[in-house]
């Protein structure tokens, strides 16, 4: 449509030209001092000075046709004298009443409405110093109360110097061209998107040539067939079950739909409609959205192959770490009778099934950046009570948490410091019956801080134990985990048992 509205402008510049050439052409050869000179040449008979006077005549007289044809005027205007003309045509367009006592120039800037008048000394500094053509619009308002847009062109007048002395120019009423039918009728036609009108049966009423042009059917076909037969089958229950909410009366319906065009190409549509009950019309906008959505799916299937691809690699890492993990079961069933390399290799497994059990989880999770941290640790501990009474020993987990998600970064450092302490407590903190009972408790704190309290209520009470000069395999992973997640962790004094208490952000 730009390109068709370039031409339409090059083509109305092109006419203004011809009419200014011609009215020059016309004044120069019907001017007073030129009938004195062809009068005073003897080599011309009184006949051919009749006939070429009799040409000059049918030039202005087609000149005034193709002004009157056209709707456009003249004006100019001289800079050093301030004085301004007009042609017939452009008094027509103002509506000059013939009472009028004052200046021209008076009459027209009455005619100008404010923010025209406000941009005119701009203008008039352009044109005495631009040798191009210029155009440019003006709202005015007429004697008689008429609104229009009329539309000025100026080019240069120059004197023998080559000096911009003043302008003259063609101006034409555009009113009907913007606010009256045909002005409407442009915009329906002119516009890309696709423009109409529908009754309540389901048949359009007037359509645009965008739809043609899309769809690739005449304006026939489209008027004659119910619309709904061009929509996506799969679409139509739903834009059917639209249809009767149009009825309301100002409310603007907003969908997006398929339709399917002659070729068999589906193209998706975006609508507004909005119903007028007087005449169970509906006025409908609706723009080609097909390269978007297009890309859109492309864009959705690229994300869910790399999803699929995520979950797939979570899934052999987990399975990875199993493998590991058997091997060190393995190898403990080989070395069973040393006590130190057993304790060694459970506590190994162990840790490598808290990885493993956070991938699992996440090629599992719907949401592949995050996990919810509450399921994975009722997990955990799951296997730890299923790992630890299977030696005689009965343990019992208090768990309650809130929900936190955590992503896998800091997932995984978790996991394992809960291992560590978990184990531990169950480890140490069992009674004189071999029963473990340690609590976990998971909470949101006002701060956006989460807080993490693991315990045992047993008898025996450890303490400060993470200031030990010695430290142990498992405290060093505590520490240096909870630095990794810039997590802070405490001990806290208490008359039974062992508790930490581990802040983190998620």
């Amino acid at each position: 449509m730009e390109e068709e509205i370039k031409q339409l402008i090059q083509e109305i510049r092109s006419t203004e030209n011809k009419l200014t050439k011609l009215k020059r052409l016309a004044d120069k050869f019907n001017s007073p001092a030129l009938k004195k000179e062809l009068s005073s040449l003897g080599a011309l008979t009184e006949d051919e000075i009749k006939s070429i006077r009799a040409e000059l005549n049918a030039k202005e007289k087609l000149f005034k046709e193709s002004e009157n044809f056209s709707n456009v005027g003249q004006w100019s205007y001289c800079f050093k004298t301030g004085i301004m003309d007009w042609s017939k045509k452009t008094y027509e367009i103002f509506e000059y009443p013939e009472n009028y006592e004052g200046t021209l120039n008076d009459f027209y800037m009455t005619c100008v409405s404010e923010p025209s008048a406000l941009r005119f000394p701009e203008q008039l500094d352009k044109m005495k110093t631009t040798y191009d053509q210029m155009i440019m619009n003006q709202s005015i308002r007429t004697p008689s109360g008429n609104d229009k847009i009329v539309s000025f062109s100026s080019n240069p007048i120059l004197n023998e110097k080559k000096e911009i002395v003043g302008v003259e120019g063609l101006v034409k009423d555009l009113t009907p061209e913007i606010t009256g039918e045909k002005g409407l009728d442009n915009f329906f036609n002119l516009s890309s998107d696709l423009h109409c009108i529908v009754h309540v049966d389901q048949y359009f009423v007037k359509v645009s040539p965008a739809w043609t042009k899309l769809l690739g059917y005449s304006e026939k076909e489209l008027l004659s067939t119910s619309y709904m037969d061009f929509i996506h089958p799969d679409d139509r229950e739903r834009a059917d079950a639209l249809v009767s909410q149009i009825d309301v009366k100002n409310k603007t319906i907003v969908d997006e739909n398929r339709y399917v065009t002659k070729n068999g190409e589906v193209v998706y549509l975006s609508w507004n409609s909005k119903f007028d009950p007087e005449t169970n019309l509906a006025y409908c906008t609706a723009r080609d959205v097909t390269q978007l959505r297009l890309a859109q799916n492309e864009l959705m299937n690229d994300l869910t192959a790399k999803d699929l691809l995520l979950k797939e690699i979570h899934h052999r890492v987990k399975n990875n770490l199993q493998i590991i993990s058997s091997l060190l079961s393995l190898q403990a069933g080989l070395n069973s009778n040393h006590d130190d390399l057993s304790i060694l290799y459970e506590a190994s497994q162990n840790r490598i099934k808290s990885m493993a059990a956070i991938h699992e989880m996440f090629y599992q999770s719907e949401n592949l950046d995050k996990i919810e941290f509450g399921k994975y640790l009722a997990k955990l501990t799951d296997d730890l009570i299923r790992t630890f009474e299977s030696k005689n020993k009965k343990v019992e987990i208090d768990l309650k948490t809130e929900t936190v998600f955590v992503s896998l970064n800091k997932a995984i450092p978790l996991g394992l410091i809960i291992n560590e302490i978990v184990t531990n407590a169950i480890k140490h903190g069992a009674d004189e019956q071999g029963k473990s009972f340690v609590f976990v408790n998971l909470e949101c704190l006002p701060n956006k801080e989460f807080q993490l309290t693991i315990g045992d209520q047993s008898q025996k009470a450890f303490t400060d134990i993470l200031n030990q000069e010695v430290e142990s395999l498992g405290l060093m992973l505590i520490k240096s985990l909870t630095e990794q997640i810039d997590g802070d962790i405490r001990q806290v004094t208490t008359d039974t048992g062992t508790v930490f208490k581990l802040l983190f952000t998620p």
